[in-house]
């Protein structure tokens, strides 16, 4: 089948672009002809990637800009490139099939600082979305979970059964428990200096803000507990709330280039309190290194959660009180409790391997599925 594939930029710098590089690669392997509608992308990811390359114009001047002009000219491309099917997966809104990856975008923009609200940008994408999912350019929807599915037929009244629904897949043999947790957990202690007799809780987050990092460094008052922040460093606000509460001895920051396996596989907890998420990686990657979460129902992801099987769901991500008692909740099952949920996390996802994503997708693909 000649497919094209539609995204401003193919290049590694989120997750929807590292999902679409892996995404063509199966693509390819599968006898897909490919066709690349992008403006930017980098040499070594050009060669890696079978297919034609379509690079259009990149507008100068702001992102806005490049947004509009990029949304008018992908639609015009797929149509000249003569593919059998488009797949689009940013703010584009003709195309055969949309793959969301970022959830709904006038639920996360609730959540900017008002300045946002009404900048450009951000209505223009509101914009786009509503055109996206009231229009009919688009015959078939992709999202990772139900959640994102009902939030965006509620808000648009778009119709359910253009939805699929398709788990984003999560490499097992790359993110599994260490064969000796132990020494990976008292190496790692040592090497961040932190006291090994303390349970660890890990957070991993680009955005501290969206992620819940204010709440969580205000449960810590309450825990006795370290926690790992994987990621972004604090701002000035997050600082002094350390410093105020005296939690710098019990508090690690860590660069995102550091190895986020080894992290998984030590830390005890991961404690995800987003005020919104169409769907964390990182979620599923710390349960397929055996490492149980507690993760805000405010994240598609928690779909995988069976509360007090595998982790455990937060109801009031914001509601420092909850988020304690949550925790402490799971501190106090002890580590034979923490390791049956441990357990369980990892077979639950065990099954979401590429190969099968790959065979839900063929069914999306196909006429015979259902447009």
């Amino acid at each position: 089948m000649k497919l094209a594939l539609i995204h401003p930029q193919i290049i590694r710098s989120t997750a929807v672009e590292t999902f679409l590089i892996e995404f063509a690669k199966r693509l390819a392997a599968a006898g897909h002809e490919l066709t690349y509608i992008t403006t930017l992308t980098t040499p070594e990811i050009g060669a890696a990637l079978p297919g034609r390359w379509e690079l259009l114009p990149r507008m100068r001047g702001s992102a806005t800009l490049r947004m509009w002009h990029f949304s008018r000219l992908a639609p015009r491309a797929a149509a000249a490139a003569g593919v059998d099917l488009s797949i689009g997966f940013g703010r584009t809104c003709m195309q055969d099939i949309h793959r969301n990856g970022t959830g709904c975008h006038r639920l996360y923009g609730n959540l900017l600082p008002l300045w946002q609200r009404w900048s450009v940008k951000h209505l223009y994408e509101l914009r786009l979305e509503r055109r996206l999912h009231v229009g009919r350019e688009t015959k078939q929807f992709v999202t990772s979970s139900p959640r994102v599915a009902a939030q965006l037929q509620g808000i648009y009244g778009t119709d359910g059964d253009r939805f699929r629904i398709l788990p984003p897949p999560v490499e097992t043999q790359l993110f599994k428990p260490a064969e000796n947790r132990a020494n990976v957990r008292e190496l790692l202690c040592r090497k961040l200096q932190t006291d090994p007799t303390q349970p660890v809780l890990l957070f991993v987050s680009l955005s501290h803000r969206r992620r819940g990092l204010e709440p969580l460094l205000e449960a810590m008052k309450q825990l006795d507990a370290t926690l790992w922040i994987a990621g972004k460093g604090l701002n000035a606000a997050q600082r002094e709330i350390v410093n105020r509460s005296g939690l710098s001895p019990r508090l690690r920051t860590v660069p995102i280039t550091s190895n986020l396996v080894e992290l998984y596989q030590a830390a005890d907890w991961f404690v995800h309190p987003t005020q919104y998420d169409a769907f964390s990686n990182t979620v599923l990657q710390s349960m397929a290194c055996g490492l149980p979460g507690i993760v805000s129902v405010m994240d598609g992801a928690v779909d995988h959660i069976r509360n007090g099987e595998n982790g455990f769901m937060l109801y009031h991500p914001q509601q420092s009180a909850e988020l304690a008692a949550r925790i402490q909740e799971a501190l106090d099952l002890g580590e034979t409790g923490r390791e049956a949920l441990s357990q369980a996390a990892r077979e639950t996802v065990q099954s979401l391997t590429w190969e099968r994503h790959m065979a839900e997708w063929d069914t999306v693909l196909s006429p015979v599925g259902g447009w």
